[in-house]
Formats: C-alpha cells, sequence, structure tokens
C-alpha cells in the first residue's frame, strides 16, 4: 500500500525557504514541508501528474526527502500554491485508487487460495473415504 501525502500543517515559517535563481532574477525556488518522505509510486505518480499539466510551461516542481520545491516567478503565485495542492491531492487519488485495486486482487487471491485449500482437503477426505469404502464397504 502507497501512503498518501499532504503538506505539513500548520507551516512553520522556519521550515520554508525562499531563494533567487541564482541565474534568473524574476525566478525564485520555493521549499514546502510535506508531512512525510513520499514512497517512490507515489513520487512516480506526483512527477506524470505534474509534466502531463497544462500549466507546465511557467514552473517546475520537485520532490527533495520531505519537502517539495516550486520553481517559478511571483506572477499568479496564489494560483501556483492552489496547482501545486491540486497535483498533491490528484497523485493521492491515484494512489487510493491503486491501493484499492491492490487490495481487492490480494483479496481475490486470498479466496482462491482459500477455495484450493478446500477443494484439497475435499479431495484428500474423499481418498481417506474411498480408501475406507474399500477396505470394509
Amino acid at each position: 500500500m502507497v501512503k498518501t501525502i499532504k503538506f505539513l500543517k500548520p507551516f512553520d515559517a522556519n521550515k520554508i525557504i525562499i531563494n533567487q535563481h541564482p541565474h534568473f532574477s524574476d525566478v525564485y525556488l520555493v521549499e514546502l514541508p510535506l508531512d512525510s518522505t513520499p514512497e517512490e509510486d507515489w513520487k512516480d505518480t506526483f512527477e506524470q501528474k505534474w509534466k502531463s499539466s497544462k500549466d507546465l510551461w511557467d514552473r517546475k516542481l520537485y520532490l527533495v526527502d520531505d519537502k517539495i520545491r516550486l520553481l517559478s516567478t511571483v506572477d499568479y503565485f496564489d494560483e501556483k500554491l492552489d496547482w501545486m495542492q491540486k497535483m498533491i491531492e490528484d497523485t493521492n487519488r491515484s494512489v487510493e485508487e491503486y491501493n484499492k485495486a491492490v487490495e481487492k486482487e490480494s483479496e481475490m487471491i486470498k479466496d482462491e487460495t482459500t477455495k484450493q485449500l478446500l477443494q484439497t482437503e475435499r479431495n484428500q477426505a474423499n481418498v481417506i473415504m474411498d480408501a475406507v469404502l474399500r477396505k470394509f464397504a
């Protein structure tokens, strides 16, 4: 099961890093804390989500340990924060769907294994019954 991720709230102002890009004066790197370090499957799904977003052209996202980094201009920054939240929520939704599918498959395998065990027990009981009937019938 893949764990879902969210922003660490409330934000501790001391954990938010904002730096100007060294080569582009209008670009900033903003680092925000997450509630935990994402697993690889979550990271892969997240990367797929934001890279397929129509808003990709003016922003980039990076996951580093338990932080998310946004590289962007200041323009429409509130919207970009909303977009980041949406990317996280979309990723979590996909991860939850994946988890449900894995759980369902696991249950099906478990049910099939149980059926096979019951059938094996029945077969063995039939072998014993046949032997008893042959011997004493």
